[in-house]
Protein backbone atom coordinates (compact mmCIF):
# COMPACT_ATOMS: atom_id res chain seq x y z
CA UNK A 1 0.00 0.00 0.00
CA UNK A 2 1.53 3.22 -1.03
CA UNK A 3 1.09 6.38 1.56
CA UNK A 4 0.72 9.48 -0.01
CA UNK A 5 2.85 11.37 2.27
CA UNK A 6 4.65 10.78 5.49
CA UNK A 7 2.22 11.06 8.58
CA UNK A 8 5.29 12.96 10.86
CA UNK A 9 3.46 11.90 14.40
CA UNK A 10 3.47 8.30 13.52
CA UNK A 11 7.63 8.69 12.17
CA UNK A 12 8.32 10.13 15.31
CA UNK A 13 6.64 7.04 17.41
CA UNK A 14 8.88 4.72 15.27
CA UNK A 15 11.89 6.45 15.32
CA UNK A 16 11.30 6.25 18.79
CA UNK A 17 10.32 2.60 19.27
CA UNK A 18 13.51 2.38 17.31
CA UNK A 19 15.68 3.90 19.83
CA UNK A 20 14.08 2.17 22.75
CA UNK A 21 14.69 -0.86 21.67
CA UNK A 22 18.20 -0.44 20.18
CA UNK A 23 18.64 0.64 23.83
CA UNK A 24 16.71 -2.37 25.58
CA UNK A 25 18.67 -4.79 22.94
CA UNK A 26 21.98 -3.14 24.35
CA UNK A 27 20.82 -3.58 27.77
CA UNK A 28 20.28 -7.41 27.28
CA UNK A 29 23.42 -8.52 25.52
CA UNK A 30 25.46 -6.71 28.62
CA UNK A 31 23.11 -8.55 30.53
CA UNK A 32 23.93 -11.93 28.70
CA UNK A 33 27.91 -11.43 28.86
CA UNK A 34 27.38 -11.27 32.49
CA UNK A 35 26.01 -14.95 33.18
CA UNK A 36 27.64 -17.80 32.25
CA UNK A 37 28.16 -19.79 29.25
CA UNK A 38 27.74 -23.36 28.34
CA UNK A 39 25.81 -26.26 29.52
CA UNK A 40 25.05 -27.75 32.89
CA UNK A 41 26.18 -32.00 32.68
CA UNK A 42 26.74 -35.19 35.30
CA UNK A 43 28.93 -37.10 34.95
CA UNK A 44 28.58 -40.79 36.71
CA UNK A 45 31.37 -42.26 38.23
CA UNK A 46 31.28 -45.97 39.53
CA UNK A 47 33.61 -46.93 42.05
CA UNK A 48 33.46 -49.67 44.05
CA UNK A 49 29.66 -50.57 43.82
CA UNK A 50 29.42 -46.66 44.70
CA UNK A 51 28.05 -44.33 41.92
CA UNK A 52 29.77 -40.92 42.39
CA UNK A 53 27.72 -37.76 40.40
CA UNK A 54 29.91 -34.68 39.40
CA UNK A 55 28.70 -31.89 37.79
CA UNK A 56 30.35 -30.03 35.08
CA UNK A 57 30.14 -26.84 32.87
CA UNK A 58 30.70 -27.11 29.52
CA UNK A 59 31.48 -24.24 26.76
CA UNK A 60 33.34 -23.65 24.15
CA UNK A 61 36.39 -21.44 23.74
CA UNK A 62 37.48 -21.17 20.16
CA UNK A 63 38.26 -23.96 19.00
CA UNK A 64 38.42 -25.50 22.49
CA UNK A 65 35.52 -27.54 24.45
CA UNK A 66 36.01 -27.02 28.31
CA UNK A 67 34.77 -28.87 30.99
CA UNK A 68 34.74 -26.65 34.64
CA UNK A 69 33.96 -28.83 37.84
CA UNK A 70 31.33 -27.13 39.66
CA UNK A 71 30.54 -28.23 43.47
CA UNK A 72 27.18 -29.75 44.20
CA UNK A 73 26.48 -26.69 46.36
CA UNK A 74 26.35 -24.51 43.40
CA UNK A 75 24.33 -26.73 41.05
CA UNK A 76 20.77 -24.80 41.64
CA UNK A 77 21.98 -21.35 41.32
CA UNK A 78 24.26 -22.29 38.46
CA UNK A 79 21.16 -23.54 36.59
CA UNK A 80 19.21 -20.75 37.19
CA UNK A 81 21.70 -18.10 35.47
CA UNK A 82 21.99 -20.52 32.67
CA UNK A 83 17.96 -20.43 32.51
CA UNK A 84 18.32 -17.37 32.73
CA UNK A 85 20.69 -16.34 30.42
CA UNK A 86 18.64 -18.47 27.60
CA UNK A 87 15.85 -16.01 28.38
CA UNK A 88 18.09 -13.20 27.71
CA UNK A 89 18.77 -14.88 24.19
CA UNK A 90 15.60 -15.31 23.36
CA UNK A 91 14.52 -12.07 24.27
CA UNK A 92 17.55 -11.01 21.90
CA UNK A 93 16.30 -12.44 18.87
CA UNK A 94 12.90 -11.10 19.47
CA UNK A 95 14.30 -7.62 19.70
CA UNK A 96 16.77 -8.10 16.60
CA UNK A 97 13.50 -9.01 14.49
CA UNK A 98 12.01 -5.86 15.82
CA UNK A 99 14.55 -3.95 14.85
CA UNK A 100 14.76 -5.17 11.30
CA UNK A 101 10.74 -4.44 10.74
CA UNK A 102 11.60 -1.08 12.51
CA UNK A 103 14.39 -0.23 9.75
CA UNK A 104 11.61 -1.58 6.84
CA UNK A 105 8.96 0.48 7.81
CA UNK A 106 11.75 3.63 8.30
CA UNK A 107 13.08 3.40 5.07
Amino acid sequence: MKVAKRDPVIHGMLVEEQQRSREVLRALIAKAEELPKGALNIRRKQVQDKEYLYHYLVRREGQKVVNQHVAERDVSALQQQIAEREKCRAEIRVYKQRLVYLERLLR
